[in-house]
């Protein structure tokens, strides 16, 4: 598990708040995924992709969810530039990826050990 997940930055982000706040953070962060899950199972419309991109890029990236963070900035810009086919071609693909993040933020949160393994 948490192959996809940067440890550098779970570190970092523990020396700046403390282990327990980040456990805490971890959970935030995971319920937040599984909402914009939920949105994007919904059958979204393309402004609700940009705009669950454009909310997903940044806060993947403050936890070390690199991958997950490229895959929604580049929806974001490709809803940007009008290229919808390509979000509908890809939405599938994102959604999945958001899912996957999803469970492996909310393991990581409730195992202190994994946690301990990163820092």
């Amino acid at each position: 598990m948490a192959t996809s997940i940067n440890a550098s930055t779970i570190k970092r982000l523990s020396e700046e708040v403390g282990q327990d706040t980040v456990t805490l953070l971890l959970n935030v962060f995971s319920d937040e995924l599984e909402q914009y899950l939920r949105q994007l199972s919904d059958q979204p419309t393309i402004s609700q992709v940009r705009e669950i991109s454009h909310a997903i890029k940044s806060s993947a990236a403050s936890f070390g969810a690199d991958e997950l963070a490229e895959m929604a900035q580049e929806c974001e810009s490709r809803v940007k530039q009008g290229q919808e086919q390509w979000m509908n071609d890809h939405l599938c693909e994102f959604t999945q990826m958001v899912k996957g993040m999803a469970i492996e933020y909310k393991q990581l949160a409730s195992n202190d050990e994994l946690i301990n393994r990163m820092l």
